[in-house]
């Protein structure tokens, strides 16, 4: 026992007295072992070994540098991007670094610091196919499709046979719309990687959305040869087969799904429904309990199990399922039917009429009172009606437009965004158009913004793209997080303008020393909180596969439900309503992300309240009129928007015409 002691701290005491010494440790050793560790993915190894070089040689950048590769790797973007910045620090041209800053950036969602880098090394190496790859992924992140197929363009005029760069050409000019040319860039994607499993999926998934059925079956069975391991091909495969009819196959890919990835709750809910569809509601039931113990805030699956247990003749779990949806959605009316039904088979009649008046109540009170009962009795006990979301279509207008009359313009029927604060220059004038806007500001603090700039209050849609600001503010405004208040806010506001949402996070979730000017920014706290879900739920063709090591193939995806989650934006708009319960525009806030979260009745209420604190917010006034010609409301939705057009929103005149000429 003493020896082997002995033994360890000679051990301890030779690494002690080599690390002391620079010049015995061979940086370049450890170098290569760290590379190998790379090439291997045995990325916690290889920064151990970077580390060493890193403390015998301080001045070389190489080991920063695969230090980040391998930081990237395991997730630590942030870490990436300062070990990319120390490598800059000592070789500013190292083109690599800023290719592999700019995507970690992205993976931080600091969009605006993304392009910047690959501005910078597109500087210096312009015909860099692969900077041009990175440069669309990122556009494409802001949904500036067009831009990205720009850049893909200049990717293929450089390398004309770079398969992803035909991949992701293809995945944005899908959503342009240009179904044909992106078939025709996945095929070449295809035929440059046979191999890339993207690629097939991608196109499979394509051809199904464009009724190649048998084309896109023949692409899903190619993928799953080249990565059985991979649950998104099989969940794609299983709506396909689906759509076809087959739904003994369906259930085989999804249950490959649920093999693949225990806990996703999606499959199993889509499981659940076929079982019941084909009557085996044994099954179907085990399976909804499985969503249930994965995402116990899902509605529909305590809704449907109900259904289910119903049908099975087990009254009361189907009566506490009902209950408990009735509890997530108070003004779900197809519980309160349900729940009436089951009441009354049970013999409990009070009970039954009791949720039957409820029903009828949200019924009317959506519908108006003049509306056929019995036909809304029987929608609104299908879930399925409550699983369409607000969306009119745009080109609704078909040879009557006439040029001059706003009635008859195209427009896109959406509700208006979130308002949200933003920093202007003196020539940009303020938000005096807005009712009660000076009224939100505090009167007992004062705040110093950079010279000429002011907060401007507007509405912006939730999509995450990079809006114009000023490129003129202070370096000691802009270059890191200031101390006082108004110079903290300007640099907040600056990078939120920029797309760089994780930096102006940071700032306004610490800003408790601003006093009340916190709890105003919490309006663009919620905002980016909604903008960072919108990324992160983005439709699952987004693949923008571009990576700081050799590309991989997607198999590592996991099969989402890819609705937005908006609840840490809600709880910050509703945490604001409880400080500032006078704020029209957090009522406002809150309503317009309810109604994102398909909580339609609430949002009616709240766009009610922002309406009676601030009587000539037209957004409010608008939003509502959507909402509840949405719910088939024709005459209360048409009040509010000639109220809206009234009140400056020329868009509602083109609604109007469309939906409310018998009104």
């Amino acid at each position: 026992m003493f020896r082997i002691r002995s033994t360890s701290f000679m051990l301890i005491w030779l690494l002690i007295v080599s690390f002391g010494a620079d010049a015995q440790v061979n940086h370049r050793h450890f170098i290569m072992n760290g590379r190998i560790s790379l090439s291997e993915e045995r990325f916690v190894d290889a920064i151990r070994y970077f580390n060493t070089a890193i403390n015998a040689r301080p001045d070389l950048f190489e080991a920063y540098f695969l230090r980040g590769v391998a930081k990237f790797n395991l997730g630590d973007f942030q870490g990436a991007i300062e070990d990319y910045s120390a490598t800059l620090s000592i070789h500013p041209l190292y083109v690599r670094a800023y290719h592999y800053r700019g995507i970690a950036h992205d993976r931080v969602n600091n969009y605006y610091n993304a392009m910047k880098d690959y501005e910078k090394a597109l500087s210096v190496d312009p015909f860099d196919a692969s900077l041009h790859v990175a440069s669309g992924a990122t556009r494409m992140h802001l949904r500036d499709y067009a831009g990205a197929v720009r850049d893909y363009d200049m990717a293929l005029l450089i390398n004309p046979g770079l398969s992803y760069a035909y991949l992701n050409r293809g995945i944005a000019k899908r959503f342009l719309g240009q179904q044909e040319q992106a078939l025709a860039d996945l095929d070449k994607a295809v035929y440059h990687d046979y191999f890339d499993t993207d690629a097939w999926l991608r196109r499979g998934m394509l051809k199904a959305e464009m009724g190649l059925k048998e084309s896109a079956m023949d692409d899903f069975v190619q993928a799953a040869k080249l990565d059985e391991n991979n649950p998104l091909i099989f969940f794609q495969r299983a709506l396909l087969h689906m759509q076809i009819g087959d739904t003994l196959a369906a259930l085989a890919d999804f249950e490959k799904v649920n093999v693949l990835d225990i806990r996703n709750a999606l499959t199993y809910y889509n499981r659940a429904l076929v079982h019941g569809y084909r009557n085996e509601l044994r099954e179907a039931e085990v399976l909804y309990n499985e969503v249930i113990s994965i995402n116990p805030d899902n509605v529909y699956a305590w809704f449907n199990r109900g259904i289910i247990r119903y049908r099975l003749g087990d009254l009361n779990n189907a009566a506490q399922d009902f209950t408990a949806a009735i509890r997530l959605f108070p003004d779900f009316a197809g519980a309160w039917i349900n729940r009436s039904v089951v009441y009354a088979d049970m013999g409990r009649k009070r009970e039954s009429m009791a949720d039957y008046d409820k029903a009828m109540a949200i019924i009317t009170q959506i519908n108006g009172p003049e509306s056929d009962a019995s036909e809304l009795m029987a929608r609104y006990a299908d879930s399925s009606y409550f699983e369409r979301i607000i969306a009119f279509e745009s080109d609704f207008v078909s040879g009557e437009a006439r040029t001059g009359r706003v009635q008859f313009r195209e427009v896109n029927i959406a509700p208006f965004g979130l308002f949200v604060l933003v920093l202007s220059n003196k020539t940009d004038p303020p938000s005096t158009g807005l009712v009660g806007f000076q009224a939100m500001m505090p009167t007992s603090e004062i705040i110093h913004l950079p010279e000429g700039y002011h907060l401007k209050l507007l509405t912006r849609p939730l999509i995450y793209e990079v809006f114009t600001a000023n490129e003129t503010l202070p370096d000691s405004v802009t270059a890191q997080p200031p101390s006082a208040c108004g110079d903290r806010i300007a640099y907040a506001l600056y990078h939120q303008d920029r797309g760089n949402y994780r930096h102006a996070l940071e700032v306004l979730g610490n800003m408790e020393a601003c006093g009340e000017w916190a709890e105003v920014f919490m309006l663009n706290k919620g905002y980016l909180f909604a903008l960072l879900e919108e990324v992160h739920a983005a439709d699952e063709m987004l693949i923008v596969d571009v990576m700081v090591a050799p590309r991989q193939s997607s198999s590592r995806t996991v099969v989402q439900d890819h609705l937005p989650d908006h609840s840490r934006a809600l709880a910050e708009f509703r945490n604001l309503i409880r400080r500032q319960p006078q704020n029209a525009y957090a009522w406002y806030n809150s309503a317009t992300i309810r109604l994102q979260m398909k909580q339609f009745q609430k949002a009616i209420d709240e766009y009610t309240e922002a309406i009676r604190l601030e009587p000539q917010l037209a957004q409010a006034y608008y939003n509502r009129g959507l909402t509840l010609l949405y719910l088939s409301n024709e005459s209360a939705a048409c009040d509010d928007l000639s109220k809206a057009g009234e009140l400056g929103v020329q868009e509602a005149y083109s609604v109007i015409r469309k939906y409310c000429s018998a009104y």
